[in-house]
């Protein structure tokens, strides 16, 4: 029940480089995720909230990021 609309994601990590170049076997090579998703629907912002937190409770990738110990900072904001 919540029109979020088109919505587009921006993403910045911190991300361990050692890994990929064969210098060093890393753990967590994403340490942090920054997330801002901006969408373009009528949901109100209250709305918004909802939507994060059952995003967060389902989204597989999300899930795998977390249990590798990836800290991911979300941000929704309507357009």
């Amino acid at each position: 029940d919540i029109d979020a609309g088109d919505m587009s994601i921006t993403c910045v990590s911190d991300f361990d480089r050692r890994g990929v170049t064969l210098e060093e076997e890393v753990d967590v090579p994403f340490q942090s995720i920054e997330l801002t998703v901006r969408c373009h629907g009528s949901a109100k912002q209250e709305d918004l909230d909802r939507l994060a937190i059952e995003v967060e409770k389902y989204c597989p990738l999300s899930k795998l990021f977390q249990q590798a110990g990836t800290k991911i900072t979300t941000t929704w904001n309507p357009a």
